[in-house]
Order: structure tokens, then sequence, then C-alpha cells
């Protein structure tokens, strides 16, 4: 065990997790999850073991740490946030500006269902049509 006493602690904390993964993949019988997880966790520990050893400990502890930190912040944005509620209950467009005034983009007189459209709007019937310009691109 002189390999894992000389570790330096972000090594340590990775191999700590990298164990407790291994150990469930093997009684869940993921064989090749836990070869896998097994090869690249060790190449894993042994970079951030090297970047120690070469002074560069910050970006060990960054590279150990960043997963972490960034999962806590997403955890905590979606539950600030009612994301999950906010999915699941889609709220229906109200056509209205924050004050609860009607759009401005809104049609006056919206034409009834199979009626005629507006004044000023061309039926697209056949690529041909001209527009309401008067050109066949509907262009001023």
């Amino acid at each position: 065990m002189r390999f894992v006493e000389a570790l330096c602690p972000p090594a340590l904390l990775y191999l700590i997790f990298l164990v407790v993964q291994l150990g469930l993949d093997l009684s869940l019988g993921l064989w090749a999850t836990f070869a896998v997880k097994l090869v690249l966790g060790a190449a894993v520990v042994k970079v951030l073991d090297t970047f120690c050893g070469i002074g560069l400990s910050p970006v060990s502890w960054f590279l150990v740490a960043a997963p972490f930190v960034i999962t806590s912040l997403a955890t905590a944005i979606s539950m600030g946030t009612n994301f999950d509620e906010t999915i699941l209950q889609p709220e229906k467009e109200k056509f209205t500006d924050s004050n609860g005034n009607p759009s401005p983009f809104l049609q006056p007189n919206p034409p009834s269902a199979g009626g005629p459209p507006e004044p000023g709007i061309t039926l697209a019937t056949n690529p041909r049509t001209e527009g309401a310009a008067g050109n066949k691109w509907g262009l001023a």
C-alpha cells in the first residue's frame, strides 16, 4: 500500500471515489464497465499524482473538484427556479405584454376559421401569386 500512501490528496480522493464506483460495478455484475473504469481510473490517478509531483497541485485539485462544483451549482439552480415544475406544467402563451395589455403584434380583427383573410393579405395558392405589394415576392 505504499503507492496509496504516497499519493497526493487530490489523487487519493479520486482513488476513493473510484474504489466506490468499482465496488458498485462489481456488485451489479457490470464486468465490462468495471474493466474500463479500472484502466481509465488508474490512468487518471497517475496523471493527478504526476501533476502534484511537478508542482501543479492546484490543477489537480481543480480537475477533481470541478465536476462536484458544477453538479452542485446545477442542482441548486434547478431547485431555486423550480425547473422541474416549470417543465411539467408548461404555461400557455397569453399574448400580452408585462402590464397585461394586448400585444401590438396581434391582428386587430383575426379572420374566422375558413373565412377570408384581412385586407392586404394575398392567399398564396400557387408559387406565382403576387404578394400584397403587387410583386411576386410580396415586397414593397
